[in-house]
């Protein structure tokens, strides 16, 4: 095989993004990968594979690039007997990136006719340009080494500045050889009378009372802080005359080196083949200083922080990785740090709920070739782990035992629910005695967890109704009726939250209470990014209404176009009437077609695991150019009245007609679909992971639905009031009163019979699409979409007085139909429009009146 590479000499500097694209000429192969110059694979999330009819091709792309991507690089494709391989220079020139800029001060007041130094400083000694920007003006660095630190600085002097008080910014700008800049952070400045400045420090500066500022730690003189350089801000307030310590939040020396080096690894093109020795390294060092990180509330911090980023990389986590992890977990956990979370959950991010998110994203990845079962024991975390081997599944039974807390807890999946997890599927649970008072209480404060903290993970996503069922110990069984609970991390903001749904005891006996959960999906992902969560009331409500609407909608559909089929020769003999029709037939089709892929999609989502990737594919793409269908020919029959009605006296001829309304009804949801399958199912980002329809978490692609969707709504609601408005010019020879009654009832008509055929009924859809919008607006749009098959065939089929002559004339009633006619002239309230006019007979034709 052939192999061309990107021709173009690659030179970039730190922080920029780069690609190296290699192509084959032969598309059978076996592998494709990326190594360096000595040999090191380049980890697999950083580029990406895939075959064409000319061959293939594979992307490199680093998004964030380091001093570690300079070198040489080989794209390697392998054929059964035989490699490809072909090389690409990459260099890297060194710039500081814009958080490893550490500026002083932060913030400071300045007297008006005082001045301060600003400094800026990086942990390297390159050959750099550095200026100062002062609003507009920009001033050289002076250079300054101390030890492995460079500080630039810069004496600012506040007459520079032409009016006092104000407010300003100053930046610090690095430029490179290659004359690439990054700019620091902001250094913001506050110009004060003198008279006013009351606290004054020769380290942390000058201020007014009541003034709060931050410093970086290692420009800071804190008694009792960690010694030597450290990361992390301290918070001063100026309280009489003198700084006082508000907050500490800063890292000791060992763990905020370990935090530079987390942030490094994750940029690393090895990052998986050093991630085993880093989380040893973390392990030995936490336990090594663990009573500096009970001390101080930063250094804590850093660690969950370390943990967070970390928790991202691997694909594959190994019995001795998990062990060092847990080990970390054990220490940040242990009874003398409490205290020191107490503090730290003071911070706007839930510091609990980000440590636990992350122990489970290592869960989700843990694999042993190896054993069937893994277990580990540490005081204060327990893991118990199954690895699903080929042939019978064995049921999932593990108990946790606290000694030293008094806790216990079992868990328990019956092996029916394990049956269909793949081979080599992870089933994780890890147990935390003294999670319970660290993680929030719920928004009233009133509800604190009583028992041990279990998380249990499975590394495939399940896709089908699966039950868990946990007892616990209950601490205090005369502290209030027991709920059983679980961690919800989307609520308070994705802070995170206690939440009951998809979850209830069992039974309560003594002190032990046994909790059942389950999970379930809904109909109304459709239109919402975030779903009911699975299991709860809400959503085993809309799963019921969303059955029988379908139901009822594809029955409903079926007959409507079995009743055009049947009255079609004798409803189209107008123009406007047949395209009408047109519309209606096609609004059926598509909606009836839609529904039943619907359908397929569901019993791939409920019935193969994991999800077959091919057909769940074509089930999305289907369901989203027949939904788009549906709502174009909804547009379509919306522009069509606009145009009867606005332009009277013009005519265009049904040719025409037809073929702009099968373009824009069928030809604008073809192009929408396409791009948007075509745009992200090479990187296989075009479905869910978890179901079959329009994937929302890594590409938004469900906005190629929901866009066009509610646009199109508005425009028809437009339309809908363009209607009213002409219904309510008032007739000749009308008398006020009789008009307004024949007003109201035509305008109540025209709503019942535009609202299912113009899809207004989605426009509920928009409030489904906000987080946390309120259940009735999904049960509203649930209820209201998912019968509109039904009210397509009351409204726009049966409610034609044409089709109902007709299907009476067919039927051999032809006496009964004579009778019905007299009765309905004589008896019945005028026509949607009084006859008199030109836009009568247009809405009439358009309604099937005659």
């Amino acid at each position: 095989a052939n192999l061309t590479i990107t021709p173009d000499p690659i030179s970039v500097s730190e922080g920029q993004n780069f690609s190296i694209k290699c192509i084959s000429d032969v598309s059978n192969y076996d592998e494709v990968y990326w190594n360096t110059s000595a040999g090191i694979k380049i980890y697999q999330k950083f580029y990406t594979a895939r075959r064409s009819a000319a061959g293939a091709e594979s992307v490199l792309t680093v998004e964030t690039a380091t001093r570690e991507w300079n070198g040489t690089y080989h794209c390697i494709f392998r054929y059964k007997k035989s490699y490809s391989v072909a090389t690409k220079d990459v260099m890297v020139h060194p710039l500081p990136l814009e958080p490893d800029i550490m500026v002083d001060p932060l913030e400071a007041t300045v007297p008006c006719k005082g001045s301060r130094h600003f400094r800026c400083c990086i942990e390297e000694d390159e050959d750099y340009k550095v200026t100062f920007q002062v609003d507009s003006l920009f001033f050289l660095a002076e250079k300054e080494v101390n030890g492995k630190q460079v500080c630039y600085k810069h004496s600012f002097s506040a007459s520079s500045v032409s009016w006092c008080p104000k407010k300003l910014d100053i930046f610090c700008h690095f430029t490179n050889a290659a004359n690439n800049s990054v700019r620091s952070s902001a250094m913001k400045i506050n110009l004060v009378p003198g008279e006013k400045i009351m606290c004054r420090d020769p380290t942390i500066g000058v201020g007014e009372p009541g003034k709060v500022i931050q410093k970086l730690c290692q420009f800071s003189d804190v008694p009792g802080s960690p010694a030597g350089p450290t990361g992390g801000t301290v918070t001063y307030k100026c309280v009489g005359s003198h700084w006082e310590v508000k907050k500490n939040d800063c890292i000791s020396a060992p763990i905020h080196s370990l935090l530079q080096l987390a942030k490094a690894l994750i940029k690393s093109p090895c990052q998986d083949t050093k991630l085993p020795t880093y989380l040893k390294d973390l392990s030995v060092s936490t336990g090594k200083v663990k009573h500096e990180v009970s001390s101080f509330p930063g250094s804590l911090g850093a660690i969950i922080n370390i943990l967070d980023l970390l928790s991202t990389v691997p694909t594959q986590v190994n019995s001795e990785m998990m062990t060092n992890i847990l080990s970390t977990v054990n220490t940040i956990l242990s009874k003398p740090m409490l205290s020191t979370w107490k503090v730290s959950q003071r911070q706007p991010t839930n510091q609990s709920s980000q440590l636990l998110d992350s122990v489970e994203r290592f869960s989700r990845a843990l694999w042993s070739e190896d054993s069937t079962f893994l277990s580990i024991n540490q005081t204060n975390v327990q893991m118990r782990s199954m690895i699903i081997k080929p042939g019978h599944p064995k049921p999932y039974k593990q108990s946790f035992v606290f000694s030293d807390s008094d806790l216990w807890g079992n868990v328990a999946i019956e092996k029916c629910e394990l049956g269909s997890l793949p081979w080599g599927s992870s089933v994780v649970t890890v147990a935390f005695p003294t999670l319970k008072t660290i993680l929030t209480q719920d928004s009233q404060g009133k509800n604190v967890a009583n028992s041990l903290v279990m998380t249990t993970t499975v590394s495939h996503n399940i896709t089908m109704p699966f039950q868990i069922s946990m007892t616990f110990k209950n601490i205090n069984p005369s502290g209030g009726e027991p709920q059983c609970v679980f961690w919800n991390f989307s609520l308070a903001n994705h802070t995170g939250g206690w939440d009951s749904s998809g979850c209830e005891v069992r039974r309560v006996d003594g002190d032990s209470v046994s909790c059942i959960c389950d999970h379930l999906t809904s109909f109304s992902i459709l239109m919402s990014p975030d779903s009911p969560y699975p299991g709860s009331l809400l959503e085993i409500l809309l799963d019921i209404i969303s059955y029988i609407g379908l139901c009822f909608s594809i029955l409903s559909l079926a007959a409507c176009l079995v009743v055009e089929a049947v009255v079609w020769k004798s409803v189209t003999k107008n123009r406007t009437s047949y395209m009408r029709h047109v519309c209606i037939v096609n609004i059926a089709a598509s909606l009836l077609v839609a529904d039943i892929w619907f359908i397929v999609a569901a019993a791939i989502h409920d019935h193969f695991y994991p999800l077959n990737n091919t057909a769940c594919v074509a089930a999305t793409f289907f369901i989203h150019f027949f939904y788009l269908s549906v709502f174009f020919w909804m547009l379509t029959l919306g522009l069509m009245l606009f145009y009867r009605l606005v332009f009277i006296l013009h005519d265009t001829s049904k040719s025409i007609q037809k073929t702009i309304a099968f373009s824009l009804g069928y030809g604008c949801p073809l192009v929408i679909s396409v791009i948007t399958v075509g745009a992200t199912q090479p990187q296989e980002v075009y479905t869910r992971k978890n179901a079959c329809w329009l994937n929302w978490e890594d590409t938004k692609a469900l906005l190629a639905f929901v866009i066009p969707a509610l646009i199109i709504v508005v425009v028809n609601m437009t339309i809908t009031v363009v209607v009213i408005s002409k219904i309510l010019r008032p007739s000749i020879g009308d008398k006020p009163s009789k008009q307004e009654k024949s007003s109201l009832f035509q305008i109540s008509k025209s709503i019942g019979v535009l609202t299912p055929l113009l899809g207004l009924t989605w426009g509920f859809g928009l409030a489904t699409v906000f987080q946390g919008s309120n259940a009735v607006f999904h049960i509203i749009f649930t209820l209201l979409n998912a019968f509109q098959g039904l009210f397509i065939l009351l409204f726009g089929c049966l409610w034609d007085q044409k089709v109902q002559e007709t299907l009476l004339k067919k039927f051999s009633l032809s006496r009964w139909s004579s009778q019905h006619s007299k009765s309905t002239s004589l008896g019945s309230s005028t026509p949607v429009f009084s006859m008199s006019s030109p836009i009568s007979r247009r809405f009439n034709n358009l309604f099937g009146k005659t």
